[in-house]
């Protein structure tokens, strides 16, 4: 995820440098949203089906294969946008497998408290950018799947997975009902349920954090070195957020962890949108990371402990395809209405994040505030309550 950070920059940047269309940049940002509407339910039915480890690896040798041809094709100035865009798509398909496999296997291998450890890497990691490596990005991106093969090698020589590594497809069970499956126990589950109808409500607001490498580079003007510190800014903020998720939790426990993050992010969403000069920007940005992934990854370890092993892929595809396909349509409107603003990204951002806070604060009150007393969440991830 280390060198997918790098793609984050490159591609939109790449695309960028093709047309100057803000819509053209948000579908840059968001591969792993079309990734989903493309394979978030069939990646969840075969996460359950076969082993994780299996699925894992797959995913890093066609993606290798993927940056590597982008690598090779972005040499050339002739290539279209559309053919970046085509084969990121691609990439962000592949990598819906990967990551609903990468749930299971983190489950397996870890439990209790040690899942939120566990989750910082890929949350924060994957933020990580390097500044003007628009090119040498995809060949770097290509490499790190090599690197990301051999760690899964000598993971699966040290751990035996928990419990069944993959199951069989029922006789005479389809597709669709084991989706369904998935999805009812989503629906049944209270605690499961409020976070997901909450996500899927922030997650349409947030939607315009796509458009801060265009504020940067089209309304700022900022040149491409300081558009990588920008973003290289955003992962150090989500290090700083992972880092601390684990202290957090114990301090404040899991619900008030992330309806607080949540709520910081929109307040940084407005600062962006504010932002008249480099250090404003890269301080937002550097805030609204730090808080989205210790959110992140402290609602990664709840799903991962709330859902039965055998319906974890289910869940976590369900759960994801929902979350970015209102990311998708969030970020397609801000591009769409930042269009209309000609092309000023400015009061799209801050509408986004006065939305934010405004969300937070009705699912605190009207449902999260209930489900922390019941102290659900605090047995399952094994913590106590402060004091």
């Amino acid at each position: 995820m280390l060198g997918d950070g790098l793609a984050v920059l490159a591609i939109p940047l790449l695309v960028l440098q093709l047309t100057r269309n803000p819509l053209a940049a948000v579908l840059a940002s968001l591969p792993g949203s079309v990734g989903y509407l493309a394979a978030g339910l069939p990646a969840g039915v075969l996460a359950d089906r076969v082993s994780p480890w299996l699925v894992l690896i797959a995913g890093d040798v066609i993606r290798t294969l993927i940056f590597l041809t982008l690598f090779v094709l972005t040499g050339s100035h002739a290539i279209a946008p559309s053919l970046i865009l085509s084969l990121a798509f691609a990439a962000g398909a592949v990598t819906v497998f990967a990551d609903t496999a990468l749930a299971i296997a983190v489950r397996d291998v870890f439990t209790g408290p040690r899942l939120i450890s566990a989750n910082i890497g890929p949350s924060a990691a994957g933020l990580l950018a390097a500044a003007g490596l628009l090119h040498d990005a995809m060949l770097i991106d290509a490499l790190t799947f090599v690197v990301s093969l051999a760690s899964l090698a000598g993971v699966r020589r040290r751990y035996r997975p928990a419990g069944t590594t993959g199951r069989k497809a029922t006789t005479g069970r389809t597709l669709r009902h084991e989706l369904a499956e998935g999805i009812r126990y989503l629906a049944a589950t209270r605690l499961l349920l409020t976070l997901l109808v909450f996500l899927l409500t922030l997650n349409l607001c947030l939607g315009a954090d796509k458009l801060v490498i265009f504020l940067g580079q089209d309304t700022l003007h900022l040149p491409p070195g300081q558009v990588g510190f920008l973003v290289t800014a955003g992962g150090i903020g989500g290090l700083a957020g992972a880092a601390g998720t684990g202290l957090l939790c114990r301090w404040l426990t899991p619900l008030p962890v992330v309806t607080l993050c949540c709520a910081g992010s929109g307040m940084a969403l407005v600062l962006i949108s504010a932002a008249t000069s480099m250090p404003v920007l890269l301080t937002g940005n550097l805030l609204y990371t730090w808080a989205i992934v210790a959110a992140s990854v402290t609602m990664r370890s709840l799903r991962q402990v709330l859902v039965p092993r055998e319906l974890l892929g289910r869940v976590t595809a369900s759960w994801r395809l929902g979350g970015q396909t209102v990311t998708f349509v969030g970020g397609v409107l801000a591009g769409v209405m930042a269009g209309l603003l000609g092309n000023d990204p400015r009061p799209v951002i801050a509408a986004a994040g006065c939305l934010t806070i405004l969300t937070v604060a009705v699912a605190w009150f009207t449902g999260l505030q209930k489900e922390n007393a019941s102290g659900v969440a605090i047995r399952l991830l094994g913590k106590q309550g402060p004091g």
